[in-house]
């Protein structure tokens, strides 16, 4: 943990549940379509993250929960920060649907990118620890 009282391995993980349902949220997006007055979702959890990360107001970490099996610190403490939000106000044809399958497609190439980084970070997080664990054996 850091200094600071934030756990970069659970920071990493959140980060990696926004991008696992932002791209369920999008995949769900290009399948409708078609659909007659469907309207696409979007999934936001970074600025939540980034308040947490900066320690801003409302994103308090100093107190943190180190074993699943302590009390909760306060309601929000392993609360997911990723929101689905349901686009309105906009159109893209006649028959009220408001998918754009262009927009949605570079959404889904940029969340696998960031997925991937992401994962990256976490499995080297992951090692270090377990080096730590192990004494630097192999």
């Amino acid at each position: 943990m850091a200094s600071n009282g934030i756990d970069p391995t659970r920071f990493l993980a959140q980060a990696l549940d926004g991008l696992a349902l932002r791209q369920r949220v999008t995949a769900n997006n290009v399948a409708n379509a078609d659909t007659p007055r469907f309207k696409a979702s979007r999934v936001t959890f970074e600025e939540t993250l980034r308040q947490r990360l900066h320690d801003e107001p409302g994103g308090n970490l100093i107190l943190v929960r180190t074993h699943a099996s302590h009390l909760p610190l306060n309601a929000g403490d392993d609360a997911s920060p990723a929101r689905i939000v349901e686009i309105r106000g906009t159109t893209m044809r006649n028959d009220g649907n408001n998918v754009d399958i262009e927009q949605q497609m570079g959404i889904l190439a940029e969340t696998t990118m960031r997925y991937s980084a992401v994962s990256e970070a976490l499995a080297r997080k992951l090692a270090i620890m377990r080096t730590i664990a192990s004494d630097g054996r192999q």
